[in-house]
């Protein structure tokens, strides 16, 4: 029979958790976090992954908006090879927007290392040969979604076919619940529980499934409780379990041609899209380059600014201080003086008045380099693909957070 090994991670192994506060507001009863539980969530899990710099490949299950990848999709430079899947299309959607790299990035990589990303619409309870051979599979708030029928199916699935070295599952904590005045939906935290397991019975399930397919089972958890003696022994709003297989065979790691080769046969799961990250050594560009492209990016936000005028600037000429462009995270490792600056400053055009501060436009029509067409058409298109990359994405958290 396996060997089961059941304990608690402690919260000096993961800085996320010591991050984790609460209060509980007396004109809502309401528990809140920060940083937020769905982060924390995610945190926890790139933690986990991280401890493990031979784990290659991750396939995460139920990914909704992809903000598991979204957050680590720089972190973890060892994981090469991403999946994300749901069964809700929609969602999809706007996953594709969170993960397309940004422009910049092809120029200056955020990445040494390769990373291919597929996004698939399927469902994850039928057994498909496609993900066998996953290091990792991460199930975050999904089994409590899911009818036992289901559930069982997805176990299976991944405990049986895909045979991650690492499984990471959360999901709500049942004995938390006394802590929320209002329950909206009934019983459960969300409308779409089919059920909330309490500690004991999540228990009790994570060690049959360890016993049942040869893992060791770790738990764990996120957002904890008040610190006070009425609600001590509540345990985290969030538990986790994370399973460690035991097999040492070494496996070969699954690589994203065999991948790609699987889902083209695959009648199962639509692949939504595939994603290739731009990596390498981080390019160094003259310092007079940067400067002047670092200042076009100010112009272009305080011109805008100007037009509506917010934050002050309404006002000509539009200036910044030196020491703001001292301090910008493209030039601080390059340990300029002020004079330094200042005399990069008048080299490349732009104008200087008293009390440092360098003139970015003296109206809305003109700026230092006007007749630099190519350059200015260059920074309007990089200004807009930023705007439309960073805009505001709505969650579609639970409330619980």
């Amino acid at each position: 029979m396996a060997t089961v090994e059941t304990k608690s991670t402690e919260s000096t192994n993961h800085p996320e958790k010591q991050l984790s506060t609460h209060h509980i507001p007396d004109h809502e009863g309401e528990v809140h976090f920060t940083p937020p539980l769905y982060r924390q969530r995610y945190q926890f899990a790139l933690d986990i992954i991280q401890n493990d710099p031979s784990l290659y490949s991750l396939l995460d299950i139920g990914c909704g908006t992809c903000q598991l990848l979204t957050i680590g999709k720089y972190r973890n430079p060892h994981i090469q090879l991403a999946a994300a899947i749901d069964i809700v299309r929609y969602q999809l959607d706007e996953a594709c927007f969170r993960l397309k790299p940004l422009p910049v990035e092809y120029i200056s990589f955020r990445r040494e290392t390769p990373l291919h990303m597929y996004i698939l619409h399927g469902d994850a309870t039928k057994v498909c040969n496609c993900f066998y051979n996953f290091d990792v599979v991460t199930l975050i708030e999904v089994i409590e979604h899911l009818y036992i029928n289901d559930l069982e199916n997805l176990i299976t699935h991944v405990f049986g076919y895909i045979r991650p070295r690492l499984v990471i599952v959360s999901t709500p904590n049942a004995d938390f619940n006394v802590l929320f005045s209002t329950m909206p939906c009934g019983q459960f935290r969300h409308m779409d529980h089919k059920f909330e397991f309490t500690r004991q019975q999540f228990c009790l399930w994570a060690q049959q499934i360890a016993v049942n397919y040869n893992y060791l089972v770790e738990f764990s958890g996120v957002g904890e409780a008040p610190p006070s003696e009425r609600h001590r022994d509540v345990g985290a709003c969030t538990q986790i379990a994370i399973f460690y297989q035991q097999e040492m065979n070494p496996q070969s790691s699954l690589t994203s041609n065999e991948l790609f080769q699987r889902l083209s046969y695959c009648k199962q799961h639509e692949v939504v899209s595939l994603i290739d990250y731009p990596y390498g050594i981080k390019k160094t560009t003259e310092i007079h380059e940067q400067i002047r492209y670092i200042l076009e990016m100010y112009r272009l936000v305080a011109q805008d600014k100007a037009r509506h005028g917010d934050d002050n600037h309404d006002t000509f000429p539009l200036t910044i201080n030196c020491q703001t462009l001292l301090h910008h995270p493209r030039l601080v490792d390059s340990k300029l003086t002020l004079e330094e600056l200042k005399q990069i400053i008048g080299s490349i055009g732009y104008k200087l008045l008293d009390h440092d501060r360098i003139i970015l436009a003296e109206d809305l029509q003109t700026h230092p380099h006007e007749d630099d067409h190519e350059h200015e058409h260059c920074s309007t298109n990089h200004s807009n693909d930023f705007v439309k990359n960073t805009r505001h994405n709505s969650q579609n958290e639970e409330s619980w957070d």
